[in-house]
């Protein structure tokens, strides 16, 4: 039998019950946290109370939820607690702790500027079929010198509903994540399997028509138009890619590709045209990722400073050995040699030739505008 069993207050009964009770209800896990630990701080008659949530290494706090302290009190103390010291303590030995006096213990440390003084102390850890999530803390026994063993009970009791509300929580959102790749493979499927087949089909009975058209012209718009669906399947077999490919922690290099340009909208006063084919984010290795950043940093700068260009268009390929980053603009050209200041281009071309790769500068066919062509060798950054 649980020693639950063995409290016999009616009150503190009902208010454990209502405290389990929100573990099964709509509410939000923060709002869920929170109380739970107003819950606990009534249960135990204590001053304070808190509630820790381990981060994804275990070995620190995620999220920590605090009781009795006013938001005067908090924001004097900062930054919240890390999960040093006697908190830092019960994660390493998850064991429910009951102390008179916090300050006595050798492991009591770490207290900021400005945090209240605190006596007794009663922690207990959080877990769910021996998982540990995190740490329940109470501090400041009313009315007693110390936290009693019936007021460890019932906090062990909310423990275990804090852990579960935890888990709940993750569970709901991996659901959440499987239902997500689950869209992302179907979106992938009905592109490739529909979209692409119909554009596919439209451009070769186009091709087909070209052949039968007499006037040049016509034929040339039509074949600019059969041009435009080549583009338009490749951007989509991009998307594809984008949308199969396992999502990484963290940003995706296309999203720091995307991010990097529109800063240097603000600067060109227009938005750059961007282009991606092949797998970007889980086909290029870390330091090339690295390398292609800083050069699509200051290919853009140059093009600032020097091109006086009124469109850009930044295009990055992958295939499975290697990448090409092309920054075209419509600017003043480089003539016979680098525009003037343009001494960047050196920064590439070592760049480029530090991973065995090349630089290749072009101007366009009219003498305006430049072509900026990197081009390297890749290892696998699946």
């Amino acid at each position: 039998m649980s020693p639950l069993h063995e409290i016999d207050d009616p009150a503190r009964l009902r208010t454990l019950i209502a405290a389990v009770q929100a573990v099964g209800s709509d509410l939000d896990l923060p709002t869920v946290l929170r109380h739970i630990v107003e819950s606990a701080v009534v249960l135990v008659d204590a001053r304070y109370g808190a509630l820790g949530v381990l981060d994804a290494s275990g070995a620190g706090l995620s999220e920590f939820i605090n009781v009795g302290m006013d938001p005067t009190e908090v924001a004097a103390i900062g930054h919240l607690p890390e999960g040093h010291g006697i908190l830092g303590l019960l994660i390493v030995e998850p064991e429910p702790l009951r102390l008179a006096v916090l300050g006595d213990h050798p492991d009591s440390f770490g207290f900021p500027d400005h945090h209240p003084p605190m006596g007794s102390f009663l922690g207990v850890p959080i877990r769910v079929r021996g998982q540990v999530f995190g740490n329940l803390y109470l501090t400041d026994k009313q009315g007693a010198d110390e936290f009693s063993e019936e007021d460890e009970i019932l906090a062990v009791a909310l423990a275990v509903a804090a852990g579960v509300a935890i888990e709940k929580s993750r569970l709901l959102d991996r659901v959440q994540e499987l239902s997500l790749v689950a869209d992302r493979e179907r979106i992938a499927a009905d592109l490739h399997d529909t979209v692409i087949q119909r554009l596919f089909a439209t451009g070769l009975g186009l091709q087909g028509a070209v052949r039968a058209i007499d006037d040049a012209g016509a034929a040339a718009r039509v074949q600019e138009a059969v041009d435009a669906l080549d583009e338009t399947i490749r951007q989509i077999r991009s998307t594809i890619f984008a949308l199969q490919a396992p999502r990484a922690a963290g940003r995706g290099l296309r999203d720091e590709i995307l991010t990097l340009v529109t800063e240097a909208s603000a600067s060109l006063g227009f938005e750059p045209g961007v282009r991606f084919d092949g797998l970007i984010d889980h086909g290029v290795d870390a330091s090339t990722r690295v390398q292609l950043l800083a050069v699509l940093r200051e290919a853009l700068s140059n093009v600032v400073r020097h091109a006086g260009a009124s469109t850009v268009t930044v295009s990055v390929e992958v295939t499975v050995h290697e990448l090409l980053a092309t920054v075209v603009d419509d600017g003043v050209g480089i003539g016979t040699g680098e525009r003037p200041g343009g001494n960047g281009m050196a920064s590439l071309r070592h760049r480029a030739e530090a991973l065995g790769g090349t630089l290749e500068l072009a101007a366009g066919a009219d003498g305006r505008g430049t072509s900026v062509r990197w081009r390297v060798s890749i290892q696998s950054g699946r």
